[in-house]
């Protein structure tokens, strides 16, 4: 990378904090997207934060941050100036985005890390960034997550952090489960959300989160369930945390998040 890493520890500090501080609002701002394409009263404030994070990483020197949040950046302008419209199809590449800003700030801490990891996979990611905002090709086809009828996510093939169970046999389907197991991390969490978006579209009743298998969680994993309360509000939808341990339950507590949820099980 282009360069040396600031090491004063304050000033990552900073860096870190500006991660943790807009990962929440850039996570909850995607998954609007996703659900309502043409709600774009999320996107200043994802600009912005793209943009703190950019200049703090490029304050430290930590240029995989600096290209990867400039890209998200300029994404974001281009949708405030009516210039981008975002999709649902971008909703997949703009969260591994996310993602890796974390993973970076939590590198950070670590003494004498080998960034050069960061700058080989930085350079895929922000060229496809690139590519899907410009209308170049996208992994997720538009529509596909959910039809009518009914019609749920298949567990076949998804890794088994996350589960997608109807909780009846009948063939009108009320609630599902999505149950978690070991970390909460960022691939989980995408599984996870998957499984959240398809349950909004088929009009459940009640969504429940099972905790009772998971381990740990991360900052990716934290911000998903933070930003999941947002999307059902006067939707007549409950969302439901079940199974969750005693430690698990100081975290939800110490980040607020247990208080957003009707919870069942602990």
């Amino acid at each position: 990378m282009s360069g040396e890493i600031f090491t004063d520890s304050s000033m990552l500090e900073i860096f870190r904090a500006e991660v943790e501080t807009h990962v929440e609002a850039l996570t909850s701002g995607i998954l609007a997207l996703e659900r309502n394409p043409g709600d774009t009263s999320h996107i200043d404030e994802m600009m912005r934060g793209a943009h703190s994070i950019k200049g703090a990483a490029r304050i430290v020197g930590i240029d995989p941050a600096v290209r990867v949040a400039h890209v998200m950046e300029d994404g974001f302008v281009a949708a405030q100036h009516g210039k981008l419209t975002l999709l649902p199809e971008h909703v997949d590449v703009l969260l591994r985005g996310v993602d890796m800003l974390n993973r970076i700030a939590n590198a950070s801490q670590t003494a004498g890390i080998d960034w050069m990891q960061f700058d080989l996979e930085a350079t895929p990611l922000v060229a496809e960034i690139k590519s899907v905002l410009s209308g170049g090709p996208t992994t997720a086809p538009r529509g596909s997550v959910v039809s009518a009828p009914v019609s749920l996510p298949s567990s076949k093939g998804l890794p088994p952090s996350a589960i997608l169970e109807p909780s009846s046999s009948q063939s009108q389907i009320d609630e599902i489960t999505i149950r978690l197991t070991g970390v909460l991390d960022a691939a989980a969490a995408e599984v996870a959300r998957r499984s959240f978006v398809a349950g909004l579209n088929a009009n459940l009743k009640t969504i429940r989160f099972d905790l009772s298998q998971m381990t740990d969680v991360d900052a990716t994993g934290i911000a998903l369930l933070a930003a999941v309360p947002s999307h059902v509000k006067d939707s007549g939808l409950q969302v439901v945390l079940t199974g969750v341990s005693a430690d698990l339950q100081s975290v939800l507590e110490a980040t607020g998040i247990a208080q957003l949820y009707a919870s069942e099980g602990h």
